[in-house]
């Protein structure tokens, strides 16, 4: 009786350890987001979750005992947090409307001093600070309306918010780089026209043109400033091939390449331990790998580091002005983040907590990147991710982004990934031409290709799946969210006997009414951009839109859509399930009074992936013989 109470205890263990989180685990915020180190390190801010809002704790490094705390109010989200000084910290957030359901953007600057009872509020927007020198902030402001556009304005705010004019943007809605000691070096924005223009700021009021894509026919990005405020990094992109990282002297102007990677962009900059520098990047297409323009010390820390997480992925989040006080984040395709507090004087490691606690990462399943040709040569990456213990083929899921252009799949932590695999279905992701990540001119090759050659990329990927054995033919759904969506839809049409069912959320259904339906069209921008990647061809866009081909679309449909969705609005959901059903073939559909282009409330996420993995058991089950022991 003992004996068998307690093989019954083991088998309960065994089935908990492999049973497959819920939705509510994989889909929570973080619960720990972001830790500062203060200057002299002995200080550490924490920004964290409670219930649906982020507060910040100042804690004694030593003691690990709290010394002050800030909520931002009703699910307030905390943006920037920085230390100004020892004893004050900068931190932005935005807080819930009243009659809203998420916090809207209503961003405020909070300066708390450690010794005050209540924050200071600024009315600018934080832009950075000045190293050494902790009286001053450097804040962005709005300060004319030429045509209804803001310009840009960058003050220099004291202990006593008196401001001093620092410098205006050249033309309207640029991005600034600042150096450490708070000059302001670079102002980057883009026309209506999608062309950009990076301005390089000489003296006072003077800027100069470094570079104007309508002749470079190229972006180029400032990533940041050197240490020695000497050199600025730039990612240039390449008329053909990928994006190639460079040195900028701004003495002379001259650009010396530091990085190229023949199959990827840089994902990621790797920056100096004290954070005042750059040493190298982060490159895929597949697993990510540090990549190094520096043989520094820092240089050798990280790759340390690196051997010992070789299952993840290391970032320096901050640190303290020596650089010897480091928190670092370590992420992988299973973890959405561990951090640790890293001692270099003293060697020590340890580990301070997970950014998920609840999170078993050992329940999780590793994702694999792939590399194959599509039908006309086009060299292609993705992921596979595939369920425990299954053999042979296995039920598939075919992933499509959104986007579509400029976005990619990476390996990370993805929460739909592995809510599908752990409930035992493989997982496929394929960076369709068009995706970011591999140059300009493979994003250029998804141009006017909706439904057409990004279309076969993800058969040919699904395809792929099948012929290397890792999904059941029979048994295979494609699905996704916006482009994806589309995708989805579209997969369904044209491959009706590859795909089983289809999953579209916040969908475009209709390519035409693009140019008349959600926000997109309504700006010059958003013109440019539709003429750019649809092009005006009306018989086109019916040929290749899904609500027009519902009559081909015989496989079951969920679809899913936001009714505050100003991007993609209702009508698209509505219009796809008119046409659905006047075709016979009527779909699943769900609609969230609440939610815009995309899922932010609990109850909605929960509903929507319940409904997802019900719709999946009943239409990719094993086929009856396989049953029938």
């Amino acid at each position: 009786m003992i004996a068998s109470c307690i093989a019954m205890l083991a088998m309960n263990a065994a089935a908990l350890a492999h049973a497959p989180p819920t939705v509510a685990q994989l889909f929570q915020r973080n619960r720990y987001e972001r830790v500062e180190v203060s200057p002299d390190g002995s200080k550490l801010a924490i920004a964290y979750r409670v219930d649906d809002g982020t507060r910040v704790t100042v804690i004694d490094r030593a003691t690990r005992k709290p010394i002050t705390q800030v909520d931002p109010g009703s699910r307030g989200e905390v943006g920037e947090l920085t230390w100004l000084g020892n004893e004050r910290l900068l931190l932005s957030a935005n807080r819930r409307l009243a009659g809203y359901n998420v916090s809207i953007v209503e961003p405020r600057l909070y300066l708390v001093d450690l010794h005050k009872k209540h924050p200071r509020i600024l009315a600018d927007d934080f832009l950075g600070t000045i190293d050494g020198d902790d009286r001053h902030v450097l804040v962005s402001s709005c300060g004319n309306f030429p045509g209804g556009n803001c310009v840009r304005r960058i003050n220099l705010l004291d202990d006593d918010e008196k401001s001093e004019l620092l410098a205006t943007a050249p033309k309207h809605t640029y991005l600034f780089s600042i150096d450490h000691a708070g000059t302001v070096r670079f102002a980057l924005g883009w026309d209506k026209n999608a062309r950009s223009r990076l301005y390089l700021r000489q003296g006072k009021g003077k800027w100069k043109l470094v570079n104007d894509s309508d002749v470079s026919h190229v972006d180029v990005i400032p990533l940041g400033i050197a240490r020695d405020n000497r050199s600025a990094v730039l990612d240039t992109e390449q008329v053909t091939g990928t994006d190639v990282l460079e040195r900028y002297d701004f003495a002379t102007g001259k650009r010396t390449p530091l990085l190229h990677d023949p199959d990827s962009d840089p994902l990621t900059v790797i920056r100096s331990f004290d954070g005042r520098g750059m040493i190298g990047a982060w490159y895929g297409p597949g697993r990510p790998r540090a990549r190094y323009f520096t043989t520094g010390v820092d240089a050798k820390w990280h790759q340390a580091l690196n051997k010992s997480f070789p299952d993840g992925r290391v970032i320096v989040e901050s640190a303290s002005d020596n650089g010897n006080i480091v928190v670092v984040r370590v992420v992988s395709d299973r973890n959405p983040g561990r951090f640790y507090l890293l001692d270099r004087a003293t060697h020590k490691l340890d580990h301070l907590f997970d950014a998920r606690p609840d999170l078993d990462s050992k329940q999780l399943l590793p994702t694999r990147p792939f590399t194959m040709q599509a039908r006309d040569g086009l060299t292609l990456h993705g992921f596979v991710t595939l369920p425990r213990g299954v053999s042979g083929h296995a039920p598939m899921v075919v992933i499509v982004h959104g986007g579509p252009y400029l976005i990619r799949d990476d390996w990370t932590f993805d929460p739909e990934t592995q809510l599908l695999a752990t409930h035992g279905y493989a997982v496929l992701h394929v960076n369709f031409r068009g995706s970011g990540g591999s140059g300009l001119d493979f994003v250029e090759r998804g141009y006017r290709q909706w439904g057409k050659a990004m279309q076969n990329d993800v058969t040919d990927a699904t395809r792929w799946a099948i012929k290397q054995g890792l999904a059941d033919p029979d048994r295979i759904c494609i699905y996704g969210a916006s482009y994806g969506g589309y995708a989805a839809l579209m997969g369904a049409a044209l491959q009706p006997q590859l795909y089983r069912c289809a999953i579209g959320y916040a969908g475009v259904y209709d390519l035409a009414r693009l140019y008349r339906w959600g926000d997109i069209h309504r700006s010059d921008y958003g013109m440019h951009y539709l003429h750019t990647v649809l092009g005006l061809d009306k018989r086109e866009l019916a040929a290749h839109s899904p609500a027009e081909l519902a009559d081909r679309i015989k496989v079951p449909v969920l679809l899913a859509h936001g009714a505050m969705d100003g991007r993609v609005p209702l009508k698209y959901a509505r219009e796809m399930r008119h046409a659905m059903r006047h075709a016979g073939h009527p779909v699943e559909y769900l609609e969230y009074s609440w939610e815009g282009h995309g899922l932010s409330r609990r109850d909605d996420i929960k509903d929507f992936y319940t409904h997802m993995l019900d719709f999946l058991h009943a239409h990719l089950a094993a086929p009856e013989k396989a049953n029938s022991s």
